[in-house]
């Protein structure tokens, strides 16, 4: 999926689904979806920059974002090598210049992040490489709104059951992408709603809390159902036990 940030606004650009061997390569997807951005964004004066993480980091994919014109920042295996055969977890000194195994000709800056611990686990060392000399405190800050983006993604699967709408088939993805949109609809008028009558003040909602009551408000009759079905099945097991023990 490409995910475009311009400043305040935050969307999902376009998707593509790789349908296993034999078709084309996530890749080769991720270089389309690339192409497909209108070449307003692609040569606008404001700097485009381009992040992936380390599923991402093939030649392949790197030689094309550069002939796109495009500068890049990408996640990196500890364990990739240099030409002249160091690991990257080996390298002591960030903002150095290197060139990657197989990369020769495409000048890179090397960065990491320090992650934090989970608990009772040490720090995560993550590596990244530029196409763009920066400040290691400005690779970090592109760093983590990259993992944000991943994290967004995460959480989708995680409390929204995005990996149960059929990712591997395009109608899945877009039949979840609706639902997304309709429920974030719903959830915006309620606050709207509740901004005009007073009840609402603060000026980010808490979208948890308007989900349900969302769900209470337009679907809260299935829930009742539901209760009315599960008393009278308990209410038919205590009729059956009184009637076994008379």
């Amino acid at each position: 999926m490409l995910y475009v940030c311009c400043g305040d606004l935050r969307l999902p650009w376009g998707f593509k689904i790789w349908r296993g061997k034999g078709s084309p390569s996530p890749t080769d997807l991720a270089l389309r979806l690339v192409r497909r951005l209108p070449s307003e964004v692609r040569t606008r004066t404001k700097h485009v920059h381009l992040l992936a993480d380390a599923g991402f980091s093939s030649q392949a994919f790197m030689h094309g974002v550069r002939n796109l014109g495009l500068d890049f920042t990408i996640g990196m295996r500890a364990d990739r090598r240099t030409t002249e055969g160091q690991r990257l977890k080996d390298i002591t000194r960030q903002q150095c210049p290197v060139t990657l195994a197989g990369l020769p000709d495409l000048q890179l800056w090397l960065y990491w992040i320090w992650l934090p611990a989970k608990k009772g686990e040490k720090r995560e060392q993550r590596f990244i490489v530029s196409s763009r000399q920066r400040t290691p405190q400005t690779a970090r800050q592109t760093g983590r709104r990259r993992w944000k983006i991943e994290a967004l993604f995460k959480t989708l699967k995680s409390r929204f059951a995005f990996g149960k709408f059929g990712q591997k088939i395009k109608l899945g993805v877009l039949r979840y992408l609706c639902l997304s949109v309709a429920c974030f609809f719903l959830c915006h008028v309620e606050h709207l709603d509740q901004t005009a009558s007073g009840q609402e003040e603060t000026s980010w909602p808490d979208w948890g809390a308007l989900a349900g009551q969302v769900r209470m408000k337009f679907v809260g009759w299935v829930r009742l159902f539901e209760l009315e079905r599960e008393m009278e099945r308990i209410l038919a097991v205590w009729d059956g036990t009184r009637q076994h023990a008379a």
